[in-house]
This record gives structure tokens, C-alpha cells and sequence, in this order.
């Protein structure tokens, strides 16, 4: 997550979810009673509402940033009204990730004045809204929501339905813009649920201990071997994984990088939460499947774990527009949404610069497109585009960090996914070029981060350390920084002020460091060993080779432990409606 650095980072200031239209779709909660009698045949099914309780502390107004209260729209109006008692307590954990205020001194999401919330029952979402009671040719309803959670999973019990609820559901999410987190189930081994997580356009949430369904979609005509989870979260439950995923994409909905930008689009921003997601906490993460073949996302974890902080200066270093001819030079965290042409020859290029005398730790891309779909909803095949990825050298040559091994880590061809994902640790110094080419005409997103370290005390990167390096701050002022992860501008704010200094004097406590915080031997902390090294090095010309230019003044590395977002102690709760079983999760 490695949210406590970031909120440490930005302070007040930091985005909170306000004026991001979201929603909640809900499975109906089932208990049993057994009317206090040991008889089997005297027990009696409890159906809860779908809703949250709305007089929950974390809903009030008393914690709230914004000292307002949530306010619950029912989009369902009520549908099971006469059957059902009482509010879910599955729903409000899962508005409790998503949106919920401080309680007991804790914070338990990161949009908690996301304060007006359209709550959605599965089954009336189903056919309401994506409109399955429909003709075939009836388009799913409009919905101006920027985020939704589905905190459940299930089936039609019949292939064909199952297909065209995704067709309607994949639909929704790419005409109207919307970032859609979807559960899997909480078991393993399993096949993945049809419902949801057959989806193209939807982000895929398991769990970080690997105890969810997971592996390649098996759904018949609806793009079977793609690679499930996309994302995985720390929380013991695969339904307060995604509603806290849900989170973390209304925190970034609502941030100046996000908001009348085209990071806003689906996207793109599912491509920024992937490419921001970290590896370090699975030894056993991988490209190749257990019978070698290769994928864009590992089968158990997908691209990792999401990492607020990475995705966040994601959205703060901005867009970088490729280009069909130069190359254009890029930040070492960015974006980009184009639509491409077919053929090589409308490759769109990029370069990414290792400064000399450095090395890329990590370098993370992730490309992301919507299948696209049309009515009638009930026959078709989604139209997905095949798009690729590739890094070269200055030669021309494919970055391969090791050969041999079953994956050319600078290519990202699948041929099924409608993501690809490039991930290197370790990239020497020098300048790539990354090619993105598609088989057809096609709007895509585009996200990275890079983060350099090399051993040097020159924080202002002049080939001498001297007392220039400390007083680097002073000397940047008040002035603008066309880099906003440039040296001195901690905060990546675009420019230099007393943020910044507050920042500055935290540093000797900081973690997940880079050379512009301090952090001389590239350990990603700021401690002794770098005061060390300044005083050894002070006064002492450096090799030009060691001179730094572009190096990171923030670098995410391995998240800290989440205490964030409590993990809620849910189980599964199964409910029917007619032939279908949609389970929360």
C-alpha cells in the first residue's frame, strides 16, 4: 500500500475521494436461524438488505473530513423490500474500505469524503442496469460513476447468460469510463468465477497471501488463458481486497494528476494501479506458468501488490505523448493515453534514460485497452486489439537481462490479454526505446516508473560533493522545476518551498529513499551509513561516469506492513434468486 509515506509526504493536502461519484454493488446477505430449536427442518433463512447501515460511526459526519455525513442513494429502490430485514453487515465493512472515515483514531480508506454513494443489489444491477431482461439489442443504462465495487461473485448457472452479462458489463465499463474492481472467490485451488472476473475491462482483485481463485479465464467464447488476478491486496478476504482497491482508484480519481487529465480514463488508470504495483513481497512472482508458458502477469499475483505511493507519482510526473518518429524522452514516472495505428511503422516510441554511473532498480510498464463490444449482446466475440510492448537498446536489440531463462524481459506480446507488462530490476545504464504497435486502430493507456540508485553522496548531481549538496534546497527556493520528481522538489508539486523543507527535515527517518532525499549508498533509506559516506566523500571530485542527471527524488520500493485499511473478517454468504448465485466474497 504504502499509504502512511505518502500521507506523511503530502500532509493536508493529500487527495481524499471528494466530488468522485462511486458505487457499491452488493449480493444480497443470507443466515441462518435455527428458531432455537436443535430440529434441522425448523431453520429459517434470514435475508439481509444489500444496503450498508448508514448510522455507522465510519459514515457520520463527526469523522469526516469534509464534517458531512455519507448519503446513500439506493439504485435499486428498494428491490427486496417485504423479504429482506435489517442492513448488511458485508456491505458496510466493504463501504468501510471504500469510503469510510476515521474511527477509533484509525483510517479505514483513502476517499473518506467520498460522501454520496449509489448502492446497486446484485441481481437488480444484473437486469436493471446492464439491462439482462432486456432485448438483446437494450444498451445497459448510462452511469456517471468514475469507481465501482463488486465485492461478490457467481454465475448464471449457464454459460450463454453468464457471456452476455460480461458483454454488458465489459460494455458499461468502456462507454462510460468507469474503473470496475472485481472479486474473485476465496478459495484455492478453484476455477475462476464466471461473474465477474471474466472480464476484460474490469481490475481483478485477489488477495496478497494467494488464497483466492486464481489462474487463466476458462469462460468458452469469452477469451480463455487470460491471466487472473490483475492486482492483489494485504487483507484476509477477497471482498475487502477489492473495495480497498476501489479505494485507492477514488483517491487518485479525486487528485490534481487525475482530474481533467486523460489519466481519468479507464485505461489508463488501470494501467497506472498495475504498473505501480509492487514484486518484492512474492520471492516466487513470474512471467512463466507452471508449464513454462509465458504470460504479462503472474497466475497467482498478477503485477503485485498495488502500491498507492508508486501510482501516485505516476499521475504527478504527467503525460508524455509518444511519437511515430523522435523518440520522446520521458520521466522517470509518467502516463500516456493516444490512440494508436496499425503496423510497425505506427510504432509509438518512448526513451527511457539510466543516467550514467546508475542502474534502474526497477522499471514497471503496463499497457491497458478496453475490449471493445456492440449489440446484440447475446452472440459476438469481444473485439480486442493486439497490442505489444517492447524495450530495445541503443542498438536496436531487445533487452534480455537473462537470457536463457524463458522470458525476454523487454517484451510484452500476448496474444489473449488486453494488458502487457514489462517489469526489470536491474536495467544498466543507458538509453531505451519503447516501441508500442498494435494490429489495429485502437485507444490505449500507458503507465511507468523508474527508479534509479547509484552509490555517490552528489545530490546535486555536479561531480563534486560539497557543501552545495546540502544546501541544494536553499539554493532551488522558490522556484518552478519543469521535472516534478526533480532534485529538491520532495513533494513533486513542481516546485520548491517550505513543503518541501518540512520534508527535507524528515529525512533522517526516511524509508524507500532516493538520491535526492539523501540516500548516498542506494539502500532505499536516508540513515548513518549516508552520513558516513558524505563525510568520506566530502570535498572529492567525482568520475563523470558517477555524475547523475534525472534521478528520482522519491523512489517507492517494498511497502511498508498496511495498517491503513483494517482487514475485515468476512466469510461467504451465499444468496439465490431464481436459477442464479451470486456470492459475496
Amino acid at each position: 500500500m504504502n499509504f502512511t509515506q505518502l500521507e506523511n509526504i503530502l500532509g493536508a493536502s493529500a487527495p481524499n475521494g471528494a466530488g468522485v461519484p462511486v458505487a457499491l454493488v452488493e449480493a444480497l446477505q443470507t443466515t441462518w436461524d435455527d428458531m432455537g430449536t436443535p430440529e434441522p427442518e425448523d431453520d429459517v433463512i434470514i435475508i439481509r438488505n444489500y444496503q450498508p447501515d448508514p448510522n455507522a460511526t465510519q459514515f457520520l459526519s463527526g469523522t469526516d473530513p469534509l464534517s458531512q455525513s455519507v448519503t446513500f442513494i439506493d439504485g435499486s429502490n428498494n428491490s427486496c423490500e417485504g423479504v429482506c430485514i435489517g442492513y448488511s453487515t458485508h456491505a458496510t465493512n466493504q463501504g468501510q474500505n471504500f469510503f469510510g472515515n476515521t474511527i477509533f483514531g484509525n483510517t479505514t480508506s483513502l476517499a473518506p469524503a467520498a460522501n454520496v454513494v449509489t448502492v446497486y443489489e446484485a441481481d437488480d444491477y444484473l437486469n436493471k442496469i446492464l439491462n439482462m431482461l432486456g432485448s438483446n439489442s437494450t444498451l445497459p443504462d448510462a452511469q456517471n460513476f468514475r469507481v465501482q465495487n463488486h465485492s461478490w461473485v457467481g454465475t448464471y448457472e449457464n454459460d450463454s447468460d453468464d457471456r452476455e452479462a460480461l458483454r454488458r458489463f465489459d460494455y458499461a465499463i468502456d462507454n462510460n469510463n468507469i474503473l470496475a474492481a472485481v472479486g474473485l472467490g476465496n478459495s484455492v485451488p478453484s476455477n475462476l468465477p464466471n461473474l465477474l472476473v471474466h472480464s476484460y475491462n474490469a481490475l481483478a482483485v485477489g488477495r496478497m497471501d494467494g488464497g483466492h481463485s486464481s489462474g487463466h479465464t476458462v469462460l468458452s467464447g469469452y477469451g480463455t488463458g487470460r491471466s487472473k488476478p490483475d492486482v492483489v491486496m494485504p487483507r484476509l478476504y477477497t471482498s475487502s481486497a477489492t473495495s480497498s482497491a476501489s479505494s485507492i482508484a477514488t483517491f487518485l480519481h479525486s487528485s490534481s494528476g487525475v482530474l481533467g487529465t486523460d489519466a481519468a480514463n479507464s485505461e489508463t488508470l488501470k494501467a497506472i494501479l498495475m504498473a505501480g504495483a509492487t514484486k518484492d513481497e512474492f520471492p516466487s512472482w513470474s512471467q512463466l506458468d507452471a508449464g513454462s508458458q509465458w504470460h504479462p502477469l503472474d497466475d497467482t499475483y498478477g503485477a503485485g501488490e498495488l502500491n498507492v505511493l508508486n501510482s501516485y507519482l505516476m499521475t504527478v510526473g504527467g503525460k508524455a505523448t509518444g511519437s511515430t518518429t523522435t523518440p520522446t524522452t520521458v520521466p522517470s514516472h509518467g502516463w500516456d493515453y493516444q490512440t494508436i495505428q496499425p503496423g510497425i511503422v505506427n510504432a509509438l516510441l518512448y526513451d527511457f534514460v539510466v543516467p550514467a554511473g546508475s542502474t534502474a532498480k526497477e522499471l514497471s510498464i503496463v499497457s491497458s485497452w478496453n475490449a471493445q463490444i456492440s449489440a446484440p449482446f447475446n452472440v459476438g466475440i469481444p473485439v480486442v486489439a493486439d497490442l505489444n510492448l517492447e524495450l530495445v537498446d541503443s542498438g536496436g536489440a531487445t533487452v534480455d537481462i537473462t537470457p536463457g531463462n524463458g522470458v525476454v524481459e523487454g517484451l510484452s506480446a500476448s496474444t489473449v490479454d488486453n494488458v502487457e507488462h514489462i517489469y526489470i530490476s536491474d536495467l544498466p545504464a543507458g538509453t531505451y526505446t519503447l516501441k508500442v504497435s498494435s494490429d489495429s486502430t485502437h485507444d490505449f493507456g500507458l503507465a511507468w516508473r523508474m527508479t534509479t540508485y547509484s552509490p555517490t553522496a552528489d545530490f546535486n548531481g555536479d561531480g563534486l560533493v560539497s557543501g552545495a549538496d546540502l544546501l541544494a534546497w536553499q539554493q532551488g527556493f522558490g522556484t518552478t522545476v519543469l521535472d516534478p520528481l526533480g532534485v529538491g522538489d520532495l513533494d513533486s508539486d513542481s516546485d520548491i518551498d517550505e513543503d518541501d523543507l518540512d520534508l527535507f527535515a524528515l529525512s533522517g527517518t526516511l524509508t524507500n529513499a532516493a538520491l535526492g532525499n539523501g540516500d548516498a549508498d542506494g539502500d532505499g533509506d536516508v540513515d548513518a551509513d549516508d552520513k558516513m559516506f558524505f563525510a568520506q566523500t566530502y570535498g572529492a571530485a567525482l568520475p563523470s561516469s558517477s555524475v547523475l542527471q534525472g534521478q528520482t527524488s522519491l523512489a517507492a520500493g517494498v511497502p511498508e506492513p498496511s495498517s491503513l485499511l483494517s482487514a475485515i473478517l468476512g466469510f461467504f454468504l451465499w444468496g439465490s434468486c431464481q436459477r442464479r448465485a451470486w456470492a459475496s466474497v
